[in-house]
């Protein structure tokens, strides 16, 4: 099936998803992450403020916060379709930017790939193989072709699909962590 075709299907999966079960599910999903082997041995983490439909990353990166681990979250260049981890102290550190995108401010010091031991990578669907499909702009996959530490990505279960969509420059995430289980 046709990517933009997915793409489309879960977000109006997402949309339909009741404000009772996004609660619920998400609370269920956030303790799995915490408690993960993954989150507990890392000492910088990177990851996205979410939006919109995404499953809520405030808490988590409060958590992290609170347990004293360096986190990062992503800064992007439109033009360049590059993305750059800027560490923050608190989400007071982010600003609105392009696409309503909450993202950390442009003079906060950059993460090198080295020093992040875990990403935290968004999307809208994955394969049972831990491809994904984003929001569409290629920035995670651009940015995992060389990241060699652990990665995971929070999903519902809905959003894991049999559809094998991966593409040569696709790069998969190791763990998927949903409401049901954890894929590695």
């Amino acid at each position: 099936m046709n990517k933009k075709i997915i793409r489309q299907q879960m977000l109006d999966q997402l949309k339909n998803l009741s404000e009772e079960k996004k609660i619920l599910y998400t609370n269920y999903i956030q303790q799995q992450v915490i408690s993960s082997p993954e989150w507990k041995q890392a000492e910088v983490i990177a990851i996205t403020i979410s939006r919109g439909l995404e499953i809520d990353t405030t808490a988590l990166i409060t958590k992290a916060l609170e347990q004293g681990k360096r986190v990062c979250v992503p800064r992007c260049e439109p033009a360049t379709k590059k993305m750059h981890f800027h560490y923050i102290q608190s989400l007071n550190d982010a600003e609105p930017s392009f696409y309503g995108l909450l993202e950390p401010k442009p003079y906060l010091p950059i993460a090198e790939k080295r020093e992040i031991d875990l990403v935290v990578v968004p999307g809208l669907a994955y394969s049972n193989t831990g491809y994904r499909i984003g929001f569409g702009g290629g920035y995670y996959d651009r940015f995992l072709t060389d990241y060699k530490g652990e990665s995971m990505s929070m999903a519902y279960s809905f959003q894991l699909i049999d559809d094998e969509f991966a593409e040569s420059f696709d790069i998969p995430v190791k763990k998927i962590v949903t409401e049901r289980e954890t894929d590695s």
